[in-house]
């Protein structure tokens, strides 16, 4: 008999989708043949799963917050409260709609990257002065952390700053977010030849070698009970990612589950005089 089947096969170079028929070759009544296709189907079965991620992340991602917004509005209109509860329902409606507001960005982001329209503005900027301020906005936002900061105040990076800013308090806000324990972070800067490597390191869950080598993906979520808990769209780092590779920089991840992470953004240093004498 024919048939037509998929098969996932496990490579070298990663996880690969096959799809296998056969057909048979007839010579007026006479079957003379059968021929055997195999082919590789593993872009669109991509496609088709980050469809479907798109899809559940977004629904799961609109639907908690607009929930939150609709109910604590549905309160405000229909009661009398005292002041204190007012106050609390409407910040925390405002805080679900700021986080509705992130959802919107990231997506937004994304589509404008992969469209090609995400041109950055590059200019020359003190990577000591844009690390230090984003450090001291983070560090207003938590008691339970500990920042620790060392950066060479001579170096300077050239880049489009509000997308550099979104890349460090991205890596930032997930070394708190997922140490929520507390602990240290801890921002290390080092130079290698003409690179620049700023490693931001945390002491939180850490994450599994599976997790670490897919944390770039779009859409990906890690399968741990604790940082489903946590929650986020899975677009932060992807963003991050196109954003490093825009600047001719790259980014990776070293961490080991319960012992933290700590993220390594690499970027060419440039020479703040020479860059200043030319323009």
């Amino acid at each position: 008999g024919m048939f037509d089947e998929t098969f996932t096969y496990t490579m070298q170079e990663g996880q690969k989708t096959i799809r296998m028929y056969a057909e048979p070759i007839d010579l007026q009544t006479e079957r003379v043949g059968v021929i055997f296709v195999s082919r590789d189907i593993t872009q669109e079965t991509e496609i088709n799963r980050l469809k479907t991620e798109l899809v559940a992340t977004v629904s799961h991602e609109l639907r908690t917050p607009l929930t939150s917004i609709l109910g604590f509005s549905e309160l405000l209109k229909s009661r009398q409260l005292e002041n204190a509860k007012r106050e609390r329902y409407l910040d925390m409606i405002a805080s679900e709609t700021k986080r509705l507001e992130r959802l919107v960005s990231d997506l937004l982001d994304v589509q404008k990257m992969e469209a090609g329209m995400s041109v950055p503005d590059f200019k020359v900027e003190s990577l000591y002065d844009l690390l230090s301020d984003l450090l001291e906005i983070h560090a207003g936002s938590t008691e339970h952390h500990f920042f620790h900061f060392d950066c060479d105040e001579s170096l300077f990076v050239a880049g489009d700053p509000a997308q550099l800013r979104q890349v460090f308090s991205n890596i930032l806000n997930n070394a708190i977010k997922y140490s929520p324990r507390g602990g240290n972070v801890t921002v290390d800067v080092t130079c290698e030849g003409d690179t620049i490597q700023i490693g931001i390191s945390d002491e939180g869950l850490g994450l599994s070698k599976e997790d670490a080598e897919r944390i770039f993906d779009k859409f990906y979520r890690s399968a741990s009970e604790e940082s489903k808990r946590i929650g986020g769209t899975g677009l932060g780092l992807a963003i991050c990612k196109e954003i490093v590779q825009l600047h001719g920089g790259t980014i990776s991840v070293q961490s080991q589950l319960g012992e933290g992470t700590t993220m390594i953004v690499e970027l060419p240093m440039v020479d703040h005089v020479n860059e200043e004498s030319s323009s």
